[in-house]
């Protein structure tokens, strides 16, 4: 039986509560979900594009719940009672080589894709109604896609850790392709959620190039029109050395060796994998990439830039570290491109928050106009997601690994169709779409 006193100190901790949920009601507000109007525009093309029917998506990142909603005759469409929190929206359109061609007057061998996107969009509710203006971009048809990333990399103890690091271009074409003097470019922007100079950014979040000093001044379309090396590499060859096949790819690796064995460093020292399952075997790589050559005189080397007998180095054109190093966390882009010109020429910028080039990192400008096919990568997690480094045209969405960094997980492209044996790749120009996880990696197969 419960006595007098124990009533009256429950009776006492009722009361309590009861008082702190009315004076949280009085401080905190009733949360109302708000609405979002969407508006969709097509970036200069022909007026006749259709813009009713349009579907949009919006992603709560949170929770993964995904809603749509269809644009009206004018390109404009309501989500209704959206929730506080961090979303994803995108649009899409899709055109044959007829409908594009009785729309535009243009001629296209093969589908066009027009795509819009908006990551990491924060709504807040009891802010009033929210309006999003998206443009839709024509994406680019490339003969070369980027078909697998494995930047994460494998274990730090029972694996290789970044070692085993490569990346894979394809040949999406039916015609033979030559990867002479291609270009292999990683793509530099913001690396953190939090930035000291905001009035250095665009309204995106991402740096504000026109504002970064370099080696020349910097373009008021500095960023409407370029994108930032952090790293080039370079295909050799003389213009028909490395042929393609249709159907076919490269496989680049960081070292093109059997990272399933033990390894041993300049030093002598041995490193043994104890889990050969969570890595990957290079020895077949087309490529390597070896950077201690480019190194400056006296410059620290890399205990683990070893060149391996019987393989070719992409020539290195900018390095970036003592080695290749593809961001395991997922924070940077990844592009090819192809020009004549001399790349080693073109402008370098410091990152914006400098003020001098002097011993500061330069990234070498690269103008869009020569870019073939670009992927962004981002974090495996909603909350530590940058902001964008492509563009629409580019790369409407991102990709990643859901196990992050030393996962052994890798972005694979998916196959979109099948003809006469040999795989077309999906190139959406949306990697969300377009890409989709894997383990372990398989360089030079398929999912």
């Amino acid at each position: 039986m419960m006595t007098m006193n124990k009533y009256i100190v429950l009776f006492a901790v009722l009361i309590s509560i009861s008082c702190l949920i009315a004076c949280k009601k009085t401080l905190v507000p009733d949360l109302r979900p708000v609405d979002v109007n969407v508006n969709i525009s097509y970036d200069a093309v022909s007026a006749r594009m259709p813009l009713e029917g349009l579907q949009i998506s919006i992603k709560n990142l949170e929770t993964g719940l995904v809603e749509y909603a269809n644009t009206d005759k004018d390109g404009k469409a309501v989500f209704k009672e959206i929730s506080s929190g961090t979303y994803d929206i995108a649009v899409k359109r899709e055109f044959t080589v007829e409908e594009y061609r009785s729309l535009t007057g243009e001629q296209e061998d093969t589908k066009v894709v027009f795509n819009a996107g908006e990551t990491n969009y924060k709504i807040k509710t009891n802010a009033g109604n929210y309006k999003l203006s998206m443009t839709l971009k024509k994406g680019i048809n490339s003969p070369w896609v980027i078909k697998q990333l494995y930047y994460a990399g494998s274990n730090l103890y029972d694996g290789a850790s970044l070692r085993d690091n490569f990346f894979e271009i394809y040949n999406n074409t039916g015609q033979v392709l030559y990867a002479d003097g291609l270009y292999f470019m990683f793509v530099y922007g913001r690396m953190s959620t939090t930035y000291r100079r905001e009035d250095l950014l665009q309204p995106s979040g991402q740096f504000d190039w026109t504002k970064a000093v370099g080696t020349a001044p910097a373009p008021a379309n500095a960023n409407e029109d370029f994108l930032y090396a952090q790293a080039i590499y370079r295909f050799p060859g003389n213009g028909t050395d490395y042929p393609v096949q249709p159907g076919s790819g490269l496989v680049v690796a960081r070292s093109a060796i059997n990272h399933k064995m033990p390894f041993t460093n300049k030093h002598g020292t041995v490193y043994v994998v104890n889990k050969p399952e969570l890595t990957v075997d290079l020895s077949g790589a087309d490529f390597e990439v070896i950077t201690t050559p480019y190194l400056e005189p006296g410059a620290y080397e890399s205990l683990i830039d070893i060149p391996t007998p019987g393989k070719t180095s992409l020539l290195v054109i900018q390095r970036f570290a003592t080695a290749m190093m593809m961001d395991n966390i997922g924070r940077i882009g990844y592009a090819i491109f192809k020009t004549s010109e001399d790349v080693s020429k073109w402008p370098k910028y410091a990152e914006v928050k400098e003020t001098a080039i002097e011993g500061k990192t330069l990234y070498t400008q690269i103008p869009k106009k020569y870019i073939l096919d670009a992927v962004e990568t981002q974090p495996s997690t909603p909350d530590r997601r940058l902001p964008k480094k492509l563009s629409p045209e580019l790369d409407a969405g991102f990709g990643f690994v859901p196990g992050g960094s030393y996962s052994s997980q890798a972005l694979m492209r998916k196959v979109d169709r099948v003809e006469n044996g040999r795989r077309i790749l999906k190139d959406t120009n949306n990697s969300t779409e377009d890409f989709e996880w894997i383990k372990p990696a398989l360089p030079g197969g398929f999912k």
